[in-house]
């Protein structure tokens, strides 16, 4: 029978890559000095509460439509200055993480952008401020009282005058770049250009050769409601657009780290370049939706457990490492009806208990490519303090250890 334990750590394969769950200046203290590179899209004073759509069920994979909503995080603060002294502490951590060559990003909009970049002088100096992007996007309302607000500030500051940046990393389409009325013309060897004369000269851009992106961006776009990249989670960034952020200061192999990593858009965007990540978030089911986006070959996650309520059941043979699971009950209650008991049950880990965390050895969760999940796994054979962790559609999750009744 499965029995409901209390663990907050749990390895996959070596436990290389990080996503942790708390305060990050404590958490990642080992790894001053090692980030090439640290995004900060921390909350943005905006005074509301947030909430995050989860999808329910192998039907709610399969369609894309979402479960109730959930609390995701509030963005109340009891004053500007409490903010900013908020603020301070990431943008300290994130100094103290980078390497030598390492570069910050700060990602915020209208409401604290302009106190920022006096904070970001104070802790970095005025001389390594970079940049001041500004990502304009088109998304739903208007203002009538005023221009509508629809772009986010990006601060981009370095840690020493050596630091890494390649542009060259970010190429864009030439063809989709503005081009001020100049001719388009062919010269002899049959290459399309666009010329301009100025000050008696002839300047000529071949469509073949590509353009870099300065400091505006208004060729990303914002994630619409159903576009397929979505979690669920409020304020998620697309993914394209931490690419873009991350190709030029990082190298397969440099440590990215997310000091408020939300539903890890930006630790997935460093994986898919090659990189080690680090994440933290102070809410444990944004860590867990992190996790859902992350390669875990090689990650170690630390996140408490919340088994208030949440039952399992399932039969073990340890002759053949059989594993199944037969029933689930989560212990919260705000979930659409269903006959089936493991529509509510969103991911699953099988492997052991070592010294306090669970080693894992299978991991199984459903995605809109695999919407139904496997209720039934192998493990080595005779395997000892075998555990079973659970994440269900409410982004809870609960571990349990196996006992021979």
């Amino acid at each position: 029978m499965f029995e409901p334990i209390e663990i907050s750590r749990e390895i996959f394969g070596k436990g290389e890559n990080l996503l942790l769950c708390g305060d990050g200046t404590a958490a990642l203290r080992d790894l001053a000095g090692q980030a090439q590179c640290v995004y900060i899209d921390p909350p943005f004073m905006t005074g509301d509460a947030f909430a995050r759509k989860r999808r329910f069920g192998q039907k709610g994979w399969r369609t894309g439509s979402p479960a109730p909503s959930y609390p995701a995080y509030e963005d109340r603060f009891a004053s500007r200055e409490a903010y900013l002294t908020f603020l301070r502490a990431l943008v300290e951590n994130a100094r103290s993480l980078l390497t030598p060559t390492g570069v910050m990003y700060l990602h915020l909009d209208w409401r604290a952008a302009a106190y920022a970049r006096v904070l970001c002088d104070e802790v970095f100096g005025a001389d390594r401020f970079l940049n001041e992007i500004v990502w304009a996007y088109e998304s739903g309302g208007r203002a009538r009282r005023h221009f509508s607000r629809k772009h986010d500030v990006i601060l981009l500051y370095a840690k020493n005058r050596k630091y890494r940046f390649d542009l060259t990393r970010t190429p864009l389409d030439r063809a989709q770049v503005r081009r001020n009325h100049m001719r388009r013309q062919v010269d002899e060897t049959g290459r399309a250009y666009r010329s301009i004369r100025s000050g008696g000269k002839e300047y000529r851009y071949y469509e073949d050769t590509p353009v870099y992106p300065g400091d505006v961006w208004t060729d990303i776009g914002h994630l619409q409601q159903r576009d397929p990249e979505r979690t669920g989670y409020a304020t998620q960034k697309p993914q394209k657009l931490l690419s873009r952020l991350l190709l030029p200061v990082t190298q397969p192999g440099d440590l990215v780290c997310d000091l408020c990593c939300g539903s890890g858009t930006a630790l997935a965007a460093a994986q898919a370049l090659g990189c080690r990540v680090a994440g933290v978030d102070l809410s444990p089911e944004a860590v867990l939706i992190a996790r859902s986006r992350l390669q875990t070959d090689s990650l170690r996650v630390e996140c408490p457990c919340t088994p208030c309520g949440t039952s399992l059941e399932g039969e073990y043979r340890p002759t053949d490492g059989t594993l199944l699971l037969t029933d689930f009950h989560a212990g919260h209650s705000a979930f659409p009806k269903t006959e089936q008991p493991f529509d509510r049950l969103e991911s699953w880990s099988a492997g052991y208990l070592r010294e306090g965390e669970l080693v894992v050895l299978q991991h199984f969760r459903r995605s809109a490519k695999h919407p139904e999940l496997p209720l039934m796994c192998l493990v080595p054979e005779q395997l000892p303090n075998l555990a079973v962790e659970t994440v269900d559609a409410a982004g809870r999750k609960a571990v349990f250890r196996w006992r021979e009744e």
